[in-house]
């Protein structure tokens, strides 16, 4: 009897749950009219689907925006080092070859070799290329060509399509007092523990082991918006072999500077440095060059130049601002025309207070720069300034390394191997920018509706969720779509516009 029972309740509780989700409840308000019951009905109403499109158009469009043919003229303008009579493939689809490995973030050229079997794959890379191969070209193929090309190359077309966008003026936004913000740092690419070539760093430590590492110097056009541009890359390495010190971060920017000085003469500059290039050398270098900077002051980097900056502060008290949020305070105070020998340069100190959970936090920061701080512009110098320079940390070093570009990842033994399929990267990665931070997404599904449809647009984090989805989509696009007629129907007829969104 009691399974007969509880059989029965439980379908006389089915029964109740069916006519609740049949009956309409409605309610009444004080002043008696009627208004939808808050209580959630079963089941949910699912959103509206977003309008499908071909992920890959976004890469072509992009290209043809920003660059148009550019970039298949420069590379036609290399001298090709292989025997040209007797190769089957091109210079500018072997190049196209490298950028689209990157920008799918494939990880390895094994990867790339099973990718690349598609017909798609083939039409969509030509079409880059501008060339007629019969086949897409194995990816050996490729790494003997970056074997034997020079390395000062591959550098000089980034350097160009960075010119590109700026003599554009696509890159005005980014700017800040005028100037476009480069930040200055060096990174690790690989270390082994045997000697690799003549040009590797070498580390002995107390264990008696010795580490064999590269290293480069990287200078990246940053912005709020997320952007970070590989401008110029100086590697960190040993010359020959043949030392009495070994080279370093500092030096590479010593070597660096009169390069970025030449190949951008007449475009104002702002470095945002780290601790290590608070120093009369660098200092000398900005005032040479005429650049704007704003660099870490550590007390221990210039201890006596320290101290009459708070001399001065303590002068001058009127030169406060505090800010107040709901969980976080910041006291902002700053010296004017602090004497460094021939240089009068400016210091501000932050000291910073956040509340979380109860549990308060402080933190202080400390900048020298070349910029007047006064009351209506340190809010932006240290914002958009100062604290910016993490970009080159955050949206370039960890995103290469950690999201799928395996910066750390020897792709080709050879120097100058490693050192173009790391020019091809920062060149794919410039590519993957301009098509995230960008409103194209938007734009091609406004395009791709019917006038009848009623189908919601979505901005591109909406519309993939996340970069990992956009780089899955957008790669198994390429493999097995072929570019869409959307891409020479919107050819000259959109205007791109950046967003941090």
């Amino acid at each position: 009897m009691g399974k007969r029972k509880s059989k029965a309740a439980k379908a006389a509780k089915r029964n109740i749950r069916v006519q609740r989700a049949n009956t309409k409840v409605v309610c009444k308000n004080k002043a008696g009219e009627t208004e939808k019951s808050k209580n959630p009905k079963s089941g949910r109403k699912q959103k509206p689907k977003p309008v499908t499109i071909n992920d890959a158009d976004q890469l072509k469009i992009t290209i043809e925006h920003f660059f148009k043919n550019k970039i298949n003229e420069l590379i036609s303008k290399i001298l090709d080092p292989r025997k040209v009579e007797q190769c089957v493939y091109t210079l500018n689809h072997l190049t196209w070859l490298g950028i689209v490995m990157f920008v799918f973030r494939l990880r390895s050229r094994n990867q790339l070799l099973k990718e690349r079997e598609t017909d798609a794959f083939l039409h969509n890379l030509l079409s880059l290329s501008g060339s007629d191969e019969e086949t897409v070209a194995h990816p050996d193929t490729m790494n003997y060509l970056l074997e034997l090309l020079p390395v000062n190359e591959f550098e000089s077309l980034k350097v160009e399509l960075i010119k590109e966008l700026i003599r554009k003026r696509f890159l005005d936004p980014l700017r800040l007092f005028g100037s476009f913000r480069i930040a200055v740092d060096a990174t690790g690419l690989f270390s082994f523990g045997s000697r690799h070539c003549e040009n590797c760093l070498v580390t002995k430590h107390n264990n008696k082991t010795t580490t064999y590492s590269h290293k480069m110097l990287e200078a990246k056009l940053i912005s709020e918006h997320g952007f970070a541009f590989s401008v110029y890359s100086e590697p960190i390495e040993n010359v020959d072999g043949e030392y009495t010190k070994q080279d370093c971060e500092l030096k590479a920017f010593y070597r660096m500077a009169p390069v970025i000085r030449d190949l951008f003469p007449r475009t104002p500059i702002f470095l945002l440095l780290d601790g290590l290039y608070a120093c009369e050398e660098v200092f000398n270098i900005c005032k040479q060059n005429s650049w704007d900077f704003i660099a870490v002051l550590k007390e221990d980097r210039i201890p006596t130049f320290y101290k009459d900056a708070l001399a001065q502060i303590r002068k001058h008290p009127k030169n406060e601002l505090k800010i107040e949020g709901k969980e976080e305070t910041e006291t902002i105070s700053w010296g004017q025309n602090v004497q460094y020998r021939q240089h009068k340069l400016h210091v501000i100190f932050s000291e910073k207070t956040e509340t979380i959970n109860g549990d308060k936090t402080v933190s202080n920061n400390v900048w020298v720069t070349n910029i007047i701080p006064k009351h209506n512009n340190i809010e932006t110098l240290i914002h958009k300034g100062g604290r910016q320079r993490w970009k080159i940390e955050n949206q370039g070093f960890k995103e290469q390394k950690c999201d799928g570009y395996e910066l750390e990842h020897l792709y080709g033994k050879k120097p100058n191997a490693w050192k173009n399929y790391y020019q091809l990267l920062q060149i794919a990665h410039m590519i993957t920018q301009l098509i995230v931070y960008s409103d194209l997404c938007r734009k091609i599904q406004e395009h791709s509706l019917h006038d009848s449809c009623n189908v919601p647009v979505y901005s591109f984090l909406k519309y993939y969720n996340s970069i990992r989805n956009f780089v899955r989509r957008i790669c198994e696009s390429f493999r097995n779509q072929a570019f869409s007629n959307l891409v020479d129907s919107l050819r000259g007829k959109i205007q791109i516009r950046f967003s941090s969104a």
